[in-house]
Order: structure tokens, then C-alpha cells, then sequence
């Protein structure tokens, strides 16, 4: 970037003696100058930071789950506010264990131009807190290809909470205790036992009896580093991660995009249980719906900026 001092020479060296600008004029234009070039390289960085897709569900009710999908191994939901139908109607499912699910699919990975090796892969943050009623298992969860086949044998716990060292990174899985909680990271089974374990459950079992927990979980996509961290409810995150595992979420055995939510025992545990749930994921192109965080537009932070400048010359 050039600094002021360049430019204020650069011009007083091309401009006449006789028609030189007085010294305040010029540093006013070296000012225009510099906040254009800094306002530029703003614009690239609100630009790239654009290009993400971010969730957030303070608590899961009648109204945030209208753009969610409960899935159980009998039948599927098209929208989980069913579940707070107040004639009961779909009251089993809030007993029968299954997903809570994003009704739309993120970006994971995607492949080049010839096929090979992933072009993008996509890195994600997701933080959420388990309520101190929340003694059983919740998993996180990012389910490739396509969701659980129905009345799969053994139920939906077979495939959702599945690990093996056949999984596409050939993971095994990773465990983690800590004083609030055992972690849990293994691949996940899409489509039935003779198919892939590919996919990301990340199961959380609290530990103790403290009022609540607080967990985050990233994905570095370019280090293929999966970590995961837990505190008590209010407290900042930990500097050191509960669990810090490589794992790579790509694979031209999987499809590129993916379905992310949580897997319980029971649904319940997830509605009751989980709070303050949000979700930022990397996203590849301009496409996308609900959910999406929008960057201003480069031109209203060009006009504000300008004319706060113009406003002091």
C-alpha cells in the first residue's frame, strides 16, 4: 500500500510551482487518496467474509423450527414445528430418537476441474449450550450423501452414532473426558451398513451435575483439523481444546453438499436440551437461501466513507 508521505511527494513533483496546491488542500487530497486505497482493501475483506451462510436458533420452538426438519427411522418431518402441534398428532416423535436437521444443505467440499483432488473445502463453527437438564448424549451432526435410510435395522442410532476405521479419512474414533463433559468424534453411516462411513458425529455426554455447558466446534478445513471445546455456561471459550483431532470431510465417495443438525436419543433431548445453537459455515458461490449473512455492498461503504472525508475538507 503506498503511505501518505509517497503520494504528497509524488504530486508535489508533478504539479507547476505556480499553480501548486497550498499545503491543506493537498493533505486533504493524500487523505482522499489513502482512504480510498485502506476503503479498497476494506471492501476485499468484507467481501470474502460475505461468503458465508450463518444460523442462529436461540431455543428451538413453534416459530425457529419452521425451517428445520425432524427425522426419526419411521418417517420424516418437512417442518419441525409439527412437533409443537398442540393436537398432539405427532407427540411420538418428540419420544423416539432422530435429527434435527437444517431444511436446506451447506457447501462441504467441491472438486476441481478435472475431477481429483477437492478444489474448496468448506470450514465451519458452530457453538451451542447443553441445558443442566440435558444428561443424555447429544450429538452434532453432518450427514453426506443423503439422509438415514427409513426402518434401517438397529434403528437410527446405528448409523448416526457409527464408527469404524473404514471411514473416508480412515479415522478411527476419537474420545475426550473432561470434569463437564465426554467427547465423541466419529464418521457417519448415510446410507446403510454396506455403504462408506463418511460423514461427522460429534457427541457430547455431560459429565457432573453443572447447571449447563457451553460447546464449540470448528472445522479448519485448510489444516483438516477438527477441535472442540467445552466450558460452563458463560464462561469464555477455553484457550485449550477439550479435543483437537485431523480429520478431512471430503471425498469423491460423498456428495458435496450436507445435511447439519443434532442427533438424540430422543427429539426432546435436543429441543430441551440444546440453546443458543449457531452455525457459520464457508459458502462457494452467490447461491444460497435463508440464513445467509449479507456483506454491505461495496459501493454504500465507498459513498459513507467519501463523504465523511468531503464533510471534513
Amino acid at each position: 500500500m503506498l503511505s501518505a508521505n509517497l503520494i504528497l511527494s509524488s504530486i508535489d513533483h508533478k504539479m507547476p510551482c505556480s499553480n501548486r496546491m497550498t499545503t491543506g488542500a493537498t493533505h486533504k487530497l493524500v487523505l482522499l487518496l489513502v482512504v480510498v486505497v485502506v476503503v479498497a482493501a476494506a471492501i476485499s475483506v468484507v467481501a470474502a467474509a460475505a461468503h458465508v451462510d450463518s444460523f442462529s436458533y436461540p431455543a428451538f420452538d413453534a416459530t425457529t423450527t419452521q425451517d428445520l426438519v425432524a427425522g426419526t427411522n419411521t418417517s420424516v418431518l418437512t417442518s419441525a414445528s409439527l412437533l409443537f402441534d398442540h393436537d398432539g398428532a405427532f407427540a411420538e416423535f418428540n419420544h423416539t430418537e432422530g435429527f434435527l436437521l437444517l431444511s436446506r444443505t451447506v457447501d462441504i467440499w467441491r472438486s476441481g476441474p478435472d475431477g481429483g483432488v477437492p478444489a474448496f473445502e468448506a470450514s465451519f463453527n458452530t457453538s451451542f449450550a447443553l441445558s443442566g437438564g440435558a444428561a443424555a448424549p447429544v450429538a452434532f451432526v453432518v450427514l453426506k450423501d443423503s439422509y438415514p435410510p427409513l426402518y434401517g435395522r438397529g434403528g437410527l442410532r446405528g448409523f448416526a452414532n457409527y464408527s469404524a476405521s473404514d471411514a473416508a479419512d480412515g479415522a478411527t474414533p476419537r474420545n475426550a473426558s473432561g470434569s463437564l463433559a465426554s467427547v465423541e468424534v466419529g464418521p457417519v453411516r448415510s446410507y446403510g451398513p454396506d455403504n462408506p462411513a463418511v460423514g461427522l458425529n460429534v457427541t457430547v455426554t455431560p459429565n457432573g451435575t453443572v447447571a449447563a455447558r457451553a460447546v464449540w466446534i470448528e472445522y479448519d478445513a485448510a489444516g483438516h483439523r477438527l477441535s472442540v471445546y467445552v466450558a460452563g455456561a458463560g464462561e469464555a471459550r477455553p484457550a485449550v481444546a477439550l479435543l483437537d483431532a485431523r480429520l478431512g470431510l471430503a471425498g469423491q465417495r460423498t456428495t458435496e453438499k450436507a445435511m447439519v443438525g443434532f442427533f438424540a436419543s430422543t427429539i426432546q433431548d435436543i429441543l430441551v436440551g440444546v440453546r443458543g445453537w449457531n452455525l457459520t459455515v464457508d459458502r462457494f458461490d452467490s447461491s444460497g437461501g435463508g440464513g445467509r449473512k449479507k456483506g454491505a455492498a461495496w459501493w454504500v461503504i465507498l459513498l459513507a466513507v467519501l463523504g465523511s472525508v468531503a464533510a471534513t475538507a
